[in-house]
Protein backbone atom coordinates (compact mmCIF):
# COMPACT_ATOMS: atom_id res chain seq x y z
CA UNK A 1 0.00 0.00 0.00
CA UNK A 2 1.28 3.79 -0.97
CA UNK A 3 1.29 6.45 1.57
CA UNK A 4 -0.77 9.58 0.68
CA UNK A 5 2.86 11.26 0.62
CA UNK A 6 3.74 8.90 -1.91
CA UNK A 7 0.90 9.24 -4.32
CA UNK A 8 1.38 13.09 -4.16
CA UNK A 9 4.52 12.99 -4.70
CA UNK A 10 3.47 10.35 -8.16
CA UNK A 11 0.83 12.84 -9.02
CA UNK A 12 3.61 16.08 -9.01
CA UNK A 13 6.02 14.19 -10.56
CA UNK A 14 3.75 12.97 -13.63
CA UNK A 15 2.56 16.52 -14.15
CA UNK A 16 5.19 18.64 -14.33
CA UNK A 17 6.49 17.76 -18.11
CA UNK A 18 2.91 17.89 -19.25
CA UNK A 19 2.50 20.93 -17.23
CA UNK A 20 5.64 22.88 -18.39
CA UNK A 21 5.46 21.92 -21.82
CA UNK A 22 1.94 22.08 -23.12
CA UNK A 23 -0.27 23.56 -19.70
CA UNK A 24 2.01 26.04 -17.82
CA UNK A 25 4.21 27.00 -19.84
CA UNK A 26 7.16 28.87 -18.00
CA UNK A 27 7.12 32.05 -20.29
CA UNK A 28 3.63 32.82 -20.62
CA UNK A 29 3.63 32.86 -16.76
CA UNK A 30 6.54 34.89 -17.00
CA UNK A 31 4.99 37.07 -19.55
CA UNK A 32 2.04 37.45 -17.61
CA UNK A 33 4.27 38.68 -14.32
CA UNK A 34 4.52 42.17 -16.61
CA UNK A 35 8.35 41.99 -16.01
CA UNK A 36 11.01 44.28 -17.11
CA UNK A 37 14.87 44.21 -17.05
CA UNK A 38 16.43 45.29 -13.73
CA UNK A 39 13.75 43.75 -11.57
CA UNK A 40 13.87 41.91 -8.37
CA UNK A 41 12.09 39.24 -7.97
CA UNK A 42 11.27 36.62 -5.22
CA UNK A 43 10.19 32.86 -6.11
CA UNK A 44 8.48 31.18 -3.13
CA UNK A 45 9.38 27.25 -3.45
CA UNK A 46 11.12 26.95 -7.03
CA UNK A 47 11.24 23.24 -7.64
CA UNK A 48 13.53 22.71 -10.07
CA UNK A 49 14.15 26.16 -11.02
CA UNK A 50 12.57 26.29 -14.88
CA UNK A 51 9.72 28.72 -14.30
CA UNK A 52 12.79 30.81 -12.22
CA UNK A 53 14.97 30.51 -15.67
CA UNK A 54 12.00 32.16 -17.31
CA UNK A 55 11.49 34.88 -14.71
CA UNK A 56 15.51 35.64 -14.73
CA UNK A 57 15.62 36.19 -18.57
CA UNK A 58 12.96 38.63 -18.20
CA UNK A 59 14.39 40.56 -15.78
CA UNK A 60 18.23 40.62 -17.74
CA UNK A 61 19.89 42.99 -17.44
CA UNK A 62 20.36 43.88 -13.98
CA UNK A 63 17.42 42.10 -12.35
CA UNK A 64 17.63 39.03 -9.97
CA UNK A 65 15.46 36.18 -8.96
CA UNK A 66 16.00 35.32 -5.50
CA UNK A 67 14.72 31.52 -5.51
CA UNK A 68 13.88 30.83 -1.68
CA UNK A 69 12.92 27.18 0.10
CA UNK A 70 13.05 26.23 3.55
CA UNK A 71 14.87 22.67 1.73
CA UNK A 72 18.16 22.75 1.70
CA UNK A 73 18.09 19.54 -1.05
CA UNK A 74 15.68 22.12 -3.18
CA UNK A 75 18.38 25.03 -3.09
CA UNK A 76 21.42 22.78 -3.57
CA UNK A 77 20.08 20.92 -6.36
CA UNK A 78 19.71 25.00 -8.22
CA UNK A 79 22.75 26.20 -7.15
CA UNK A 80 24.14 23.34 -8.89
CA UNK A 81 21.90 23.97 -11.92
CA UNK A 82 22.28 27.34 -12.41
CA UNK A 83 26.50 26.84 -11.84
CA UNK A 84 25.98 24.16 -14.73
CA UNK A 85 23.91 26.60 -17.30
CA UNK A 86 25.99 29.80 -16.29
CA UNK A 87 22.59 31.35 -15.20
CA UNK A 88 24.30 34.64 -12.76
CA UNK A 89 21.12 36.51 -11.81
CA UNK A 90 19.51 33.40 -10.42
CA UNK A 91 20.10 33.77 -6.40
CA UNK A 92 19.12 30.85 -4.58
CA UNK A 93 18.99 30.75 -0.99
CA UNK A 94 17.18 29.16 2.42
CA UNK A 95 14.97 31.73 3.78
CA UNK A 96 11.86 31.54 5.86
CA UNK A 97 8.71 32.42 4.06
CA UNK A 98 7.53 33.83 8.00
CA UNK A 99 10.19 36.30 8.40
CA UNK A 100 11.79 36.84 4.73
CA UNK A 101 15.16 38.48 5.02
CA UNK A 102 14.40 41.20 2.68
CA UNK A 103 13.91 45.35 3.50
CA UNK A 104 10.50 46.74 3.21
CA UNK A 105 9.28 47.59 -0.15
CA UNK A 106 12.29 46.15 -2.09
CA UNK A 107 10.84 43.35 -4.19
CA UNK A 108 8.99 44.32 -7.63
CA UNK A 109 7.34 41.00 -8.11
CA UNK A 110 6.55 37.67 -5.72
CA UNK A 111 5.92 34.10 -7.19
CA UNK A 112 4.58 31.35 -5.81
CA UNK A 113 3.16 28.51 -8.03
CA UNK A 114 1.81 25.24 -6.26
CA UNK A 115 3.38 26.62 -3.12
CA UNK A 116 0.99 28.83 -0.86
CA UNK A 117 -1.35 25.80 0.00
CA UNK A 118 1.32 23.80 1.02
CA UNK A 119 2.58 26.84 3.60
CA UNK A 120 0.57 26.02 6.93
CA UNK A 121 -0.25 29.53 7.42
CA UNK A 122 -0.79 31.36 3.86
CA UNK A 123 -2.05 34.59 5.20
CA UNK A 124 0.59 35.15 7.20
CA UNK A 125 3.10 34.74 4.23
CA UNK A 126 0.74 36.99 2.19
CA UNK A 127 1.25 39.65 4.75
CA UNK A 128 5.02 39.13 4.56
CA UNK A 129 4.66 39.47 0.74
CA UNK A 130 2.59 42.68 1.78
CA UNK A 131 6.00 44.21 3.81
CA UNK A 132 8.42 43.55 1.39
CA UNK A 133 6.62 44.60 -1.72
CA UNK A 134 7.03 47.26 -3.59
CA UNK A 135 4.17 49.54 -3.75
CA UNK A 136 3.78 49.15 -7.29
CA UNK A 137 4.88 45.58 -7.11
CA UNK A 138 2.73 42.29 -7.89
CA UNK A 139 2.28 39.34 -6.62
CA UNK A 140 1.81 36.39 -8.72
CA UNK A 141 -0.10 33.33 -7.47
CA UNK A 142 -0.56 30.32 -10.07
CA UNK A 143 -2.09 26.81 -8.73
CA UNK A 144 -3.13 23.93 -11.57
CA UNK A 145 -4.83 20.38 -10.54
CA UNK A 146 -3.89 18.06 -10.08
CA UNK A 147 -1.85 19.34 -7.30
CA UNK A 148 -3.15 17.65 -4.30
CA UNK A 149 -2.84 20.97 -2.51
CA UNK A 150 -5.12 22.61 -5.14
CA UNK A 151 -7.19 25.77 -3.93
CA UNK A 152 -10.23 27.21 -5.46
CA UNK A 153 -9.36 31.14 -6.90
CA UNK A 154 -11.77 32.34 -4.80
CA UNK A 155 -9.83 30.78 -1.64
CA UNK A 156 -6.42 32.54 -2.61
CA UNK A 157 -8.35 35.72 -3.28
CA UNK A 158 -9.91 35.41 0.25
CA UNK A 159 -6.62 35.45 1.44
CA UNK A 160 -4.92 37.69 -0.28
CA UNK A 161 -7.67 40.21 0.22
CA UNK A 162 -7.55 39.85 4.13
CA UNK A 163 -3.53 40.32 3.70
CA UNK A 164 -4.05 43.57 2.32
CA UNK A 165 -3.96 43.18 -1.84
CA UNK A 166 -5.89 43.86 -4.32
CA UNK A 167 -6.60 41.29 -7.77
CA UNK A 168 -5.36 42.99 -10.82
CA UNK A 169 -5.15 40.20 -12.83
CA UNK A 170 -6.53 36.86 -13.64
CA UNK A 171 -5.85 34.13 -16.34
CA UNK A 172 -6.86 30.81 -16.83
CA UNK A 173 -9.73 28.15 -16.01
CA UNK A 174 -10.90 25.67 -13.21
CA UNK A 175 -7.78 23.65 -13.83
CA UNK A 176 -5.01 26.40 -14.19
CA UNK A 177 -5.28 30.18 -13.00
CA UNK A 178 -3.05 32.49 -12.42
CA UNK A 179 -3.83 35.74 -9.73
CA UNK A 180 -1.62 38.90 -9.85
CA UNK A 181 -2.41 40.51 -6.90
CA UNK A 182 -0.75 44.41 -5.93
CA UNK A 183 -1.32 46.60 -2.67
CA UNK A 184 -4.25 47.63 -1.34
CA UNK A 185 -3.47 51.21 0.44
CA UNK A 186 -7.31 51.61 0.56
CA UNK A 187 -7.62 49.02 3.19
CA UNK A 188 -5.89 47.82 6.49
CA UNK A 189 -4.33 44.84 6.58
CA UNK A 190 -6.41 42.12 8.57
CA UNK A 191 -4.63 40.80 12.22
CA UNK A 192 -2.78 44.40 11.91
CA UNK A 193 -5.41 46.63 12.37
Amino acid sequence: MITIFQFRAFLHNLSIPIRRRVIQRPEVLAERMRLKPGMIIVEIGPGKGNYTKAVAERVLPGGKVYAIDIQKSVIERLKKRTEKEGITNIIPKIDDAYNLSFTNESVDRILAICTLPEIPEPGKVLREFHRILKPDGLVCLSEVLPDPDYPRRSTEKRWASEAGFELREEFGNFFLYQLNFGKNRNRLIKGLE
